[in-house]
């Protein structure tokens, strides 16, 4: 017979094994006392040695414990053991900083950051002992027990990296190897910086309003990186096409179109990850903008623009900026191009032009143009203004013929900078010379007209017009001849187009009209007869000659007429028409 006793329950028994009056050992009358462990208990003999095993211990169970067993040959045993119940925790529960429940994941937490968790554990005896581990490594151990069957562990992580990610934090609560430990896992969710970014299409040099599209591509960032661009300091804020890559890699193309300021300028790419300050990194391209050259020209600074005289010296400068160099530069004077010519005074060094001794033919616009690899660029144009004396618009002296008490109108025009100009004149007869007065003549800006009447024969003579303007007086005055009307001049320089089967055209020069309206006459004489074949008259000195037969032989003979007469004339010999379809050319007889 065995019987289990508890100490604190006096002498009555637990629990009863009894084989007396059995027959066999597998009959035992078995009996386990309701106010002890009632049904929960069961004696096994079939171990070595026997147990007494109890189902769904409790903390009352807790205590001393006597076996005794009696023999029916032998003296009874007693076996004492002190059963000690051990309470397990419950399951932990994790806070966060703000002692928020974190059930199984947390929020995210930035690259480089501590992480400060909470562990609780409630209950467990003895007490147990409450421990972080970073996956299966320890990491905090530093837990204390507070009131109320409360264990704490305030657990700070620091520094977190990308290499945690995914990670698991597990709280493990335990008091005793007998049982597995309550624990509480929850995974590192991490916001992670951008590791590289990069501008993935540099091109060596770039044109000047051309399009380009600009690769850049971030990686590392969780969430994806956000990639802006910028140009020195200022952000583009075009519209970009952004991509979102495996692996944490993000795209973004730039269309851009670079500027001629843009030259020397810092094109930025830059990622980050918005939730993470200071995470940004960038990747920089300088800008080799190339273009085509942009010219200015200027009066050198020294000069009065509005103040250039006949015999100063000029000068201009032209700025260039072109990218690349240019390899050739010109200078224009009214779109044709300049040579230097030092001894006319003309010199190129460098930027500059410098006309020496200028005079009224430098006047003009001026530009310069330069040519790079990208092209051809033109400057402003410059306007070069010379003033100078005035000067006869026809250097030739003028002859003209008037009859006694005929007046003619004497026009002096003249050339001149500024073009305000007043006028006088003088009458040379046999030496003799005269001013003529002011209330004959009429002036308006660089003209002036003077009606002159002969009466008598000391009246024909050399008139001279003199032009003053604020530059100063004419230097050699625009002569006129008066003399008596009479016959006009030969025709000179005559010469023959348009020929054809029965046709001809002759072109002459007039000479002076003898002062008198003037009229042109031909005469066609067949030879060797001089018999008349053709005749007419013109006010042009010009005549288109029809139905000339072929196989004669001709002469022509030009004249001038006017009141007075006709002049000596003009003669074309050995002309012949030969029949032929077309005149090629032009002949020229000149007499």
């Amino acid at each position: 017979m065995v019987l289990w006793f508890k100490a604190a329950d006096g002498g009555e028994p637990l629990y009863s094994y009894d084989l007396r009056g059995r027959k066999g050992s597998n009959n035992p009358k078995l009996w386990s006392s309701p106010n002890g462990f009632g049904p929960r208990a069961r004696f096994q003999t079939e171990t070595t040695p026997a147990v007494l095993q109890v189902d769904s211990l409790t903390t009352d169970d807790e205590g001393l414990y006597r076996c005794r067993v009696d023999f029916k040959n032998s003296p009874t045993r007693n076996l004492k053991i002190n059963l000690t119940v051990i309470v397990p925790p419950e399951r932990p529960v994790i806070f966060d900083a703000i002692r928020r429940d974190r059930a199984k994941i947390l929020e995210p937490y930035n690259e480089g950051s501590d992480v400060h968790l909470i562990c609780e554990v409630s209950g467990g005896r003895p007490r147990p002992e409450l421990k972080w581990f970073l996956e299966n490594t320890l990491i905090d151990d530093s837990y204390e027990h507070r009131p109320g069957d409360l264990t704490v562990n305030h657990m700070v992580f620091p520094n977190i990296g990308r290499q945690h990610l995914n990670s698991r934090l597990i709280c493990v609560a335990s008091n005793t190897h007998l049982n597995e430990p309550a624990m509480k896992a929850v995974v590192l969710d991490i916001n992670l910086k951008p590791i590289a970014v990069n501008i993935v299409t540099k091109e060596k040099h770039v044109s000047a309003d051309k399009r380009y599209e600009v690769e850049c591509k971030a990686s590392g960032s969780r969430p994806e990186a956000v990639i802006t661009w910028w140009k020195g300091s200022r952000q583009i804020k075009r519209i970009t096409k952004n991509f979102a890559e495996d692996g944490n890699h993000t795209i973004s193309i730039l269309t851009f179109v670079p500027g001629i300021d843009d030259d020397g300028k810092y094109l930025t790419c830059r990622a980050e990850n918005p939730s993470i300050p200071e995470s940004a990194l960038e990747d920089k391209w300088r800008l080799d903008v190339q273009y085509a050259p942009l010219l200015t020209l200027q009066m050198g600074s020294t000069l009065n623009a509005d103040d250039i005289k006949e015999g100063d010296d000029v000068y201009f400068e032209c700025h260039i900026k072109a990218n690349p160099k240019i390899y050739k530069k010109i200078w224009l004077h009214n779109n044709r191009e300049i040579v230097q010519n030092v001894s006319a005074g003309v010199i190129i060094s460098d930027n500059s032009l410098v006309l020496q001794g200028v005079t009224r033919f430098n006047a003009g616009y001026y530009t310069c143009i330069a040519s790079n690899s990208e092209g051809k660029g033109s400057s402003n144009p410059v306007e070069l203004r010379v003033m100078y004396v005035p000067t006869c618009r026809d250097e030739r002296e003028e002859l003209l013929g008037a009859l006694k008490h005929e007046t003619v109108v004497v026009r002096c025009e003249v050339d001149a900078n500024p073009p305000i100009v007043s006028f006088s004149w003088t009458f040379n007869n046999s030496g003799d010379v005269a001013e003529v007065p002011h209330s004959k003549t009429t002036s308006d800006a660089t003209t002036s007209r003077l009606n002159y009447t002969p009466v008598a024969d000391m009246d024909y003579g050399t008139l001279a017009c003199w032009g003053t303007n604020a530059v100063g007086r004419q230097r050699t005055p625009c002569i006129f001849q008066v003399v008596a009307a009479g016959r006009p001049f030969p025709l000179t320089n005559c010469s023959i187009s348009n020929q054809t089967v029965d046709t001809l055209t002759v072109d002459c020069v007039e000479g002076f009209d003898g002062g008198l309206p003037q009229y042109f006459h031909v005469e066609v004489l067949e030879m060797p007869e001089r018999r008349l074949r053709h005749n007419s008259t013109s006010r042009n000195p010009s005549f288109t000659l029809h139905n000339l037969e072929p196989g004669l032989n001709f002469m022509l003979q030009m004249y001038a007429a006017n009141a007075k007469g006709r002049s000596e004339p003009t003669t074309i010999e050995g002309l012949s028409i030969k029949g032929v379809a077309k005149f090629a050319g032009r002949q020229a007889l000149m007499v």
